[in-house]
C-alpha cells in the first residue's frame, strides 16, 4: 500500500470514530431525557425501553445524512405519541382497570390508531427525491418509534406491536404513494 492509501485510510477511521462519539454523546442525553420523561408520563416499567432509544439514535447519528434529518422529525412526532390517551387503545376497559387481567386488549385498535398517527405524520416528510426519500423516511419512522415505545410499554405485547406497527405503515405508505406520484410526474 502506498502512504496515499494509508493516511487516507487513517482521515476516514478518525471520520468515522469522531462521527460515531458525536451519535454516542448526543444518543446517552436523548436516551436520559426520554427515559426521565416517560419515567413519570408512564412508569418504571419503561425504563428497559430507553435501550432502544439509545441504539436508534447512535445508529441514526452515526449514518447521518437523509436518515437524520427524517429521524429528527420523527422524535418531534413521537414525543406528540405521549399526549395520546391509553383509554383510545383501550377502549372496552373501565379507567380504573386498564392495567388488569379483566379488561379485554385490542390489538386492531392500535394498529388503526398508530396508522392514523402515522399518516398524519408523513405529511411533514421532507420532499426528498429518489433514495433519499425512502431513507428520510426510514429515518422518521425509526425517529418516531424511538421514542414511541416507551408508550407502549403501558400496554400488553399485541397492542404495543400494534400500535408501533400502524405508526411505521402509516408513514410507509404515504412515502410510498409520493415516491409512486413523483416518479410518475418526471416520467
Amino acid at each position: 500500500m502506498n502512504a496515499d492509501t494509508v493516511l487516507y485510510q487513517r482521515a476516514r477511521r478518525a471520520y468515522e470514530l469522531g462521527r460515531l462519539r458525536t451519535a454516542s454523546i448526543f444518543a446517552v442525553a436523548l436516551a436520559t431525557l426520554v427515559a426521565v420523561a416517560a419515567y413519570f408520563a408512564v412508569g418504571p416499567q419503561a425504563l428497559p425501553w430507553a435501550a432502544w432509544t439509545l441504539i436508534v439514535w447512535v445508529v441514526v447519528g452515526w449514518r447521518g445524512g437523509a436518515m437524520l434529518h427524517g429521524a429528527r422529525r420523527g422524535l418531534y412526532a413521537g414525543a406528540l405519541t405521549f399526549l395520546l390517551p391509553l383509554s383510545l387503545l383501550r377502549p372496552c376497559c373501565k379507567p380504573g382497570m386498564v392495567m388488569t387481567s379483566d379488561c379485554c386488549t385490542r390489538p386492531e385498535l392500535c394498529i388503526a390508531a398508530g396508522a392514523a398517527i402515522g399518516l398524519g405524520l408523513a405529511l411533514f416528510l421532507p420532499r426528498n427525491k429518489g433514495a433519499s426519500r425512502w431513507e428520510t423516511a426510514g429515518g422518521m419512522v425509526l425517529g418516531v418509534l424511538s421514542v414511541a415505545v416507551l408508550k407502549c410499554a403501558k400496554l400488553f405485547a399485541g397492542e404495543a406491536l400494534g400500535l408501533l406497527g400502524g405508526l411505521a405503515m402509516g408513514v410507509l405508505v404515504v412515502s410510498t404513494v409520493s415516491a409512486l406520484r413523483a416518479s410518475r410526474a418526471t416520467a
